[in-house]
């Protein structure tokens, strides 16, 4: 890898290195990478419906957690016949 360093930043590293406090350009621009990457921001983890469920409630964006047990398909429920055109054909119709 190369990298390209503004004078300033090149002289600064030099003198350090020159100062002893570091045994080399690559040992410097090593602990500089690694201070960088520690500023970055943790990656970004999975977070279950439980979890966001939970956090929605935190910020009041719920008012109560849903109740997971009741929400089943019931056998006995039947379908409902919707009269007139399907919506796809509707969003086509009006987009000619």
């Amino acid at each position: 890898m190369t990298i390209h360093l503004s004078e300033d930043l090149e002289n600064s590293i030099q003198a350090l290195v020159n100062g002893g406090q570091y045994a080399s350009v690559d040992e410097a621009m090593n602990e500089a990478a690694r201070l960088l990457l520690r500023k970055q921001p943790p990656a970004k983890t999975i977070v279950t419906e439980a979890d966001l469920h939970k956090h929605m409630l935190e910020i009041g964006l719920l008012s109560q957690l849903p109740d997971t047990e009741a929400d089943y398909d019931d056998p006995d429920d039947q379908p409902i016949t919707i009269e007139g055109e399907p919506l796809s054909e509707t969003i086509i119709r009006e987009r000619r």
